[in-house]
């Protein structure tokens, strides 16, 4: 233990054996052995992950280690153990937070809010706090499942609970956590996998993958309903996977799935959800429909989807309409569906098949906004990576974005390509960020939006910020690279080369292509000082991908911090003789980073007094650069660096939105509800839905939501299957009823499914049907 108080962050394991004391009252040499092997078992396992016992208290223990990661391998292993040949039931708890050292004991926040989730679990459980999950999200051998979010005692915001998933190691139903603190809502979470293309054309995959699209997009309008974005979605595309695994490894509560049948000009689309952690498909339904009428069957689709989950899961608000007519012409949007196939393979090669089929649509729709957002995407795609010179494609993309605009300002993709132009071109930094917030109050799940705002917090120093939107974004799309690479971009400037390494390699792998990943990749070995490594580093990449600017520029710092001057000066007369060119934009970057790394802070600043002039788009990129860090020291960096990334007065924020009843409505409706309710039984109507029964009592669905959760504390589905649980049960002991079965009186009580009804029945009682009927009659 250590001599001195010392305050660090740590990540700190509570544990505790489960119905001890029990057990010694019962059988003591038994409890002995249990003891014995909990300790034997603790201190080996504590070894080999580097953690370090604080104390045994009782039955319990207090331990804490270096890193998330360990702590998490550590409890796993004792999960493992403890239970192979003598059980040792044990619940374990942890969070990552500040703790101090101070002699003999260990105390803070940190140890706090452990103890409140260990006291939360079950045995056989591992719960974490959502801070220690963040940081095991780039690890595919840990899975988690959020629990929802709690009200803990003494911790004044209420927080998520994530349980450990992986094979072996229990994770507890949401009923046994009652207690130890109060649930504040499950987690609105859904994962809409691509539609089965059921068609005999085989051409027509990009129709059911467009579908499959259209309702991502619009169920990503809904601010407080959390949409797992295209790319991750995607991921398990013709992939023979379980559901609940899926939903482990996406995070979330719910799963969508379904097929499209194109026949002619008929089209049937089929739709289900299903709720992950039980496997419960609490909703289905089939479309028949023209194909003329495809934006409103996807808007029918997407509002129905939106209130079954609302129903299920709790309050949000949903918009009258969540998709908008695009075209009157079938064939421009069959052409847009096709292009945009080819746009989400992001390569050189596909992003020009989108941009001609982009075209087509465009000849005979010349209004089809969202095909003038493609062409923009990529173009700026084109031109960033340099396939296209930068200027030209760039000037090209601002004219699409600039006609999108005109036709359509609630496409929020169009303020994510505004954003770009922002930064990129104008280097307007608190324009790039005001308008990618735009994007983001048109479509809070935007995971393209969140990344790119995390990258310009990231390039501006803002680790709050950068982590902020980095933490939802991947949420969003948990299984992208793209937010891998923004994750090791995020590593490189604010903490671990090493990590960031990592990540990088992990995007390599699956795509050596990644002309980004490669890039970043270069300088995290020049900042760890592997000059020879980046020397020889572009000899190992695919040519085609080789932009010769970056090799340049990196060869020409690896000489200068290797201290080999002759080869240094030698690429950088290339280097300025590229950066003459017409898209010479990457090599300025690059010169501006050898003055200052090289200590020649005159130069550097005056480099960056003619960017600031000629608005040169690599300063905003280049300025923050750990490569440069050495400038940092000179007292010019400061006040420049103020002026680069400027903000200027703050950026508005979001207004909270009133309560949708002020409380003398919600009293007034509250007392209406449930008069219907008694003297009414809508409930037993087995069509019932929120939308209807609003209509009966003549107000607003959002606004009969909110009371439901906001008064009466359930959401829709738990407060009328209360009722119905209650006509069951009245007409099971009415002896008149004795000859009909028990699923015919949960039919007549209002239910509609078998499952359903055990599932609600056990919840409200605690029982299932059989075991409930038994009891009243003995």
């Amino acid at each position: 233990m250590l001599k001195s108080s010392k305050r660090q962050l740590a990540a700190v394991m509570f544990t505790d054996i489960v119905g001890y004391t029990a057990l010694m009252q019962a059988d003591e040499e038994k409890a002995a052995q249990v003891r014995a092997k909990h300790r034997s078992v603790f201190e080996a396992e504590h070894q080999i992950h580097q953690g370090n016992i604080i104390q045994y208290y009782g039955d319990g223990s207090l331990s804490v280690f270096k890193s998330a990661l360990e702590a998490v391998e550590c409890a796993i292993a004792l999960q493992q153990k403890l239970q192979d040949g003598l059980e040792v039931p044990i619940r374990i708890g942890i969070h990552l937070g500040d703790i101090v050292f101070d002699k003999t004991e260990v105390y803070g926040d940190g140890v706090n809010f452990a103890s409140r989730i260990e006291s939360m679990g079950a045995a056989g459980a591992i719960l974490l706090s959502d801070k220690l999950n963040d940081e095991l999200k780039n690890h595919r051998h840990i899975s988690t499942i959020s629990l929802g979010e709690f009200k803990l005692k003494n911790i004044a915001e209420s927080v998520e609970i994530f349980a450990i998933s992986n094979d072996g190691i229990r994770i507890p139903d949401i009923a046994e956590l009652k207690g130890k603190g109060k649930r504040k809502q499950h987690v609105k979470s859904i994962a809409v996998l691509p539609f089965v293309n059921m068609s005999n054309q085989e051409d027509s995959e990009f129709f059911s993958d467009g579908i499959t699209e259209e309702i991502i997009n619009a169920l990503a309008k809904i601010g407080q309903l959390k949409v797992t974005s295209r790319t991750s979605s995607f991921y398990f595309k013709n992939k023979q996977i379980p559901i609940s695994q899926i939903a482990k490894e996406l995070k979330v509560s719910t799963i969508l799935e379904g097929s499209v049948r194109i026949h002619r000009d008929n089209l049937r689309i089929t739709a289900q959800l299903i709720q992950a952690d039980e496997d419960y498909h609490f909703w289905s339904e089939t479309w028949d429909r023209k194909m003329e009428n495809i934006f409103d069957i996807q808007d029918e689709i997407s509002l129905l989807i939106a209130d079954k989950l609302r129903e299920h899961f709790g309050h949000f608000e949903i918009m009258d309409r969540l998709v908008d007519t695009q075209t009157k012409s079938i064939t421009a949007y069959e052409y847009s569906l096709r292009a945009k196939y080819y746009q989400n393979k992001w390569n050189p090669e596909d992003s020009k098949k989108a941009i001609s089929l982009y075209e087509k649509a465009l000849e005979i729709d010349p209004q089809h906004a969202q095909s003038y957002v493609g062409m923009a995407d990529c173009y700026s795609f084109l031109g960033t990576t340099g396939f296209l010179p930068f200027d030209e494609a760039w000037k090209k993309s601002h004219t699409y974005t600039l006609q999108a605009f005109k036709l359509n300002r609630q496409l929020s993709d169009v303020y994510y390509q505004l954003g770009n132009e922002a930064f990129f071109i104008e280097v307007n930094f608190r324009k790039a960020v005001m308008e990618i917030k735009k994007a983001l109050i048109l479509n809070p799940n935007n995971a393209e939006a969140q990344q790119i705002i995390a990258y310009f917090y990231i390039v501006a120093g803002d680790k709050e910020n950068a982590r902020k939107h980095l933490n939802i974004a991947t949420s969003i799309n948990p299984l992208s690279d793209e937010v891998r690479f923004w994750e090791a971009l995020y590593h490189y400037t604010f903490e671990t080369c090493e990590k960031a390494l990592k990540l990088l390699d992990i995007c390599l792998e699956s795509n050596d292509k990644n002309i980004p990943a490669h890039a970043v990749k270069t300088l995290v070995l020049l900042k760890m000082g592997k000059y020879k490594e980046v020397i020889n580093y572009y000899d190992q990449v695919p040519k085609e991908i080789v932009v010769m600017q970056e090799k340049t520029g990196v060869l020409t710092l690896a000489y200068a911090l290797k201290g080999d001057k002759k080869k240094a000066e030698e690429y950088l007369e290339l280097l300025k003789t590229q950066a003459k060119e017409p898209a010479g934009h990457t090599a300025n970057g690059y010169i501006f980073m050898y003055y200052a790394s090289t200590q020649q802070f005159d130069k550097a600043f005056e480099w960056v007094e003619n960017a600031l002039k000629g608005k040169a788009s690599m300063l905003l990129l280049r300025y923050g650069d750990p490569v440069v860090d050495g400038l940092r020291a000179d007292p010019r960096y400061a006040s420049y660096k103020e002026k680069i990334y400027e903000l200027g007065e703050p950026l508005p924020e979001v207004k909270k939105k009133k309560a949708l009843l002020d409380e003398s409505q919600a009293k007034h409706f509250t007392q209406l509800l449930l008069e219907h309710i008694n003297k009414q039984k809508p409930y037993l109507n087995p069509d019932l839905s929120l939308r209807t029964l609003a209509e009966e009592l003549n107000i607003h669905p959002n606004q009969l939501s909110w009371l439901l959760n906001e008064h009466l504390d359930k959401n829709f589905n738990d407060f009328i299957n209360h009722y119905r649980v209650e006509s069951f049960k009245s007409l099971l002991l009415d002896p008149k009823n004795s000859a009909i079965t028990i699923m015919g009186l949960a039919f007549e009580s209002g239910f509609n499914s078998k499952t359903t009804f055990n599932t609600f029945f056990k919840k409200e009682t605690g029982m299932t049907p059989r075991q409930y009927q038994k009891f009243q009659l003995q």
